[in-house]
């Protein structure tokens, strides 16, 4: 399993790109036999519980702690930097979950650093001309492997834009890092199983560093670094603490509703990037169709689409949309439709009105998105375990025509 593997800071197993025997056309048609992602990876192949993905999940603590770790000096010399140079907005890119990193860390710049923050899909930025002022604006290029090729191109266009670019990637000296000027190097080392884990965690959890070290030196008197630096250092400790918890709970929730016909995740201001992910993780693990969306999105849209066969996740923590949140789980109860609270441990308004609750030990909610990702990634995980016949790791690429499209997308040396 996954947490077997030595998992050595910037370096992954192998490389798509250095796989060199037999025959592509080949291995597509033996992905029943021998999935092609597992090829790819250069991980064995798991035919039950526990998936290689159940590794990676269950590595994130230690992921998340040895990333900190790592760049104890790096984040507080790159915020002076950032300082130094007088910019004052951020602009994140990446593909799927490297693009909600950027959405979720964008919280904790707005309201420790007092920067404006957004995150968008890589491709979109690399295919609309809007005019961004490169001299105020601080680019951040996300990517687990650091060898997508869309992500890469995102980066160039940035840097010969005259960007100050910043990698933030787990593989060291991955194409990334050759385009930008300075690289946030994560721990965690490699993908196990075919969906991103502890890439998503341990990339957030530089940037809210990163939010942390800008506002204490951009204005020093707007709220208690120190004690806000702390709460941030505990997280891997709580990640660990609360992980047997969280996981009976979602296995007992995915039982429950394996069977949905499609999901709804909301979640408002930072968590509206958890929302996204913990979406994208079920579609990429279940294969249940999933819609991460904002409340108001939801209020205007969705209602009339759930019903007895849809579930609703409710991302909850304590901020400015509770309230609509809240007027979300009301919904749900009078409309008779399955819900799941994701909310902090005191909570008492939206827990009693959910089916089935998870709490976790924050009442922030930029530090919320790190801790709500564990129940995000475990609750589609045991949802494929509890189907049966869907391998989390692959993402249907044990099958041939999916891996067939796979390849297509992404042939050896693009990813």
């Amino acid at each position: 399993m996954a947490q077997d593997y030595d998992r050595s800071l910037g370096r992954r197993i192998t490389r798509w790109a250095d796989w060199k025997e037999g025959d592509v056309d080949r291995l597509v048609e033996a992905t029943g036999e021998h999935p092609i992602m597992y090829i790819a990876l250069g991980t064995e192949p798991q035919t039950g519980h526990p998936y290689n993905l159940y590794g990676d999940i269950k590595s994130q603590p230690q992921a998340l702690r040895d990333t900190f770790a790592h760049t104890k000096d790096v984040i507080p010399a790159l915020a002076q930097k950032i300082v130094d140079r007088g910019l004052t907005r951020g602009l994140g890119t990446g593909l799927g979950t490297s693009q909600f990193v950027a959405m979720a860390a964008a919280g904790a710049f707005w309201a420790w650093a007092g920067m404006d923050m957004e995150g968008i899909d890589s491709l979109e930025f690399i295919s609309t001309a809007r005019p961004y002022d490169w001299s105020k604006m601080v680019y951040f290029a996300y990517s687990g492997s650091g060898s997508t090729v869309d992500s890469n191109r995102a980066a160039r266009k940035a840097a010969e834009a005259g960007a100050y670019a910043i990698a933030l990637t787990s593989v060291a000296g991955s194409p990334i890092t050759q385009l930008c000027e300075d690289v946030i190097l994560c721990a965690g080392g490699f993908d196990t199983g075919g969906s991103d884990t502890f890439h998503y965690t341990t990339r957030l959890g530089v940037s809210l560093f990163l939010a942390l070290e800008i506002g204490r030196r951009r204005r020093p008197d707007a709220m208690d670094y120190d004690a806000m630096y702390a709460r941030l250092m505990a997280i891997p400790d709580r990640l660990a603490e609360v992980f047997d918890y969280v996981d009976a709970r979602c296995h007992t929730i995915a039982r429950q509703f394996k069977d949905v016909r499609a999901a709804l995740v909301v979640g408002g201001g930072p968590n509206l990037g958890t929302a996204e992910e913990i979406a994208l993780k079920y579609d990429e693990m279940a294969h249940i169709p999933t819609k991460g969306m904002c409340p108001g999105r939801h209020i205007h849209g969705a209602l009339g689409l759930t019903d007895h066969r849809i579930l609703t996740i409710i991302v909850a923590p304590p901020g400015p949309t509770y309230k609509e949140l809240a007027d979300i789980a009301r919904a749900t109860v009078m409309l008779k439709t399955p819900s799941v609270g994701i909310v902090s441990e005191d909570d008492t308004e939206i827990a009693p009105l959910c089916d089935y609750v998870i709490r976790l030990p924050t009442d922030d909610e930029n530090l919320f998105t790190l801790l709500a990702i564990l129940p995000g990634q475990l609750l589609p995980y045991w949802s494929a375990v509890e189907l049966g016949g869907i391998n989390p790791d692959c993402q249907r690429a044990n099958i041939p025509k999916h891996a067939r499209v796979w390849n297509m997308f992404f042939p050896p040396g693009t990813h």
